[in-house]
């Protein structure tokens, strides 16, 4: 058995504009077209929304639940748990009076 050499036969047609084909096409450089304005961003929003963080303890089961309750509701366990703490400050109007 012999074996084929893997190499490409040489092209027949001409696959390379000629220079004069680019000039009389009107050709234009793309290191010299004009480049579109750079879109402004947006302004950022001053200061965080929530500027502060609380971290605390929680067994697994109770981690596991508020995480099932999150992916349950599409909110996040950071909503769930503002939510939370909002309907507790709600229900005892002493703590929210200071």
């Amino acid at each position: 058995m012999v074996k084929r050499p893997l190499i490409a036969k040489k092209p027949t047609a001409d696959l390379t504009p000629s220079a004069d084909s680019w000039v009389t096409g009107g050709g234009i450089d793309p290191e010299i077209q004009p480049t579109p304005p750079a879109a402004t961003p947006e302004p950022q929003p001053q200061g965080k929304p929530y500027p502060h963080r609380i971290s605390f303890d929680t067994t697994t089961d109770q981690y596991k639940q508020l995480k099932r309750a999150s992916f349950d509701s599409g909110l996040s366990m950071n909503e769930i748990l503002r939510s939370a703490a909002d309907a507790w400050l709600e229900s005892h109007e002493r703590a929210t009076s200071d």
